[in-house]
């Protein structure tokens, strides 16, 4: 299956659904914005957060268990009836591999199903490492979203590997939101040195990491 990028109307006709992976380590405000621009601005129908079990492409320092990520995502998610969440890279197990998911994503959904992978600023410069980019970029769309200090244009090796079609597609759909300047690593940061994190993620999400002690330094004798 690959989509057609240069027919509007044929887009118009198929369900959009957005895909916003990660490690949600944790989750946070900056990423609940994103997904709501996104869903409001290319009309998406549902937005699927897919939290990652292995990211493939970088390390992170510091990862809560895939199973207290996923429950912060579920209760963060929970009161969007635009949002949903899927466990399907978990369940998998492994490095989680965005073409994998974008194929499972679309057997689940069918022929009428049109992806749109959320994609953070920082993280377009990584489109060209990622495993079958070429083909990846032939199921679903990408919809790069700004962020503080990043670049919004695609690099000449990327505009190679999926060529210039793909790369219009990219320039046509990336959105510019309000600079968000919280990261996960900055929230483990403040937890880890005792800094209040209110305001940087819901208060369902931060009830759920003081009740299990996440990103939390050690006690002497722990």
């Amino acid at each position: 299956m690959s989509i057609n990028k240069n027919t509007t109307s044929d887009v118009s006709r198929k369900t959009r659904i957005g895909i916003l992976g990660g490690t949600f380590n944790p989750i946070h405000i900056g990423h609940l914005i994103m997904a709501e621009e996104v869903c409001k601005h290319h009309l998406l129908s549902r937005v699927i957060f897919i939290p990652a079990y292995i990211p493939p492409h970088k390390y992170v320092n510091n990862l809560a268990d895939a199973t207290h990520r996923y429950q912060m995502v579920k209760a963060a998610v929970n009161e969007n009836d635009k949002f949903e969440i899927s466990d399907l890279e978990i369940r998998r197990e492994g490095k989680s591999y965005t073409i994998d998911t974008v194929q499972e994503i679309l057997h689940h959904y069918g022929e009428d199903c049109e992806v749109f992978l959320i994609i953070g600023a920082d993280s377009l410069n990584e489109l060209e490492l990622w495993k079958n980019i070429k083909k990846l970029s032939q199921l679903c769309h990408f919809v790069i979203v700004n962020r503080p200090g990043f670049t919004t244009d695609a690099t000449p090796r990327l505009a190679e590997l999926i060529g210039c079609d793909n790369i219009l597609d990219i320039e046509k759909l990336r959105i510019e939101i309000e600079p968000v300047g919280i990261s996960s690593t900055e929230i483990r940061k403040r937890l880890k040195d005792r800094i209040e994190i209110k305001g940087l993620v819901p208060e369902c999400v931060e009830t759920y990491i003081k009740e299990h002690g996440l990103y939390s330094p050690l006690k002497k004798g722990d």
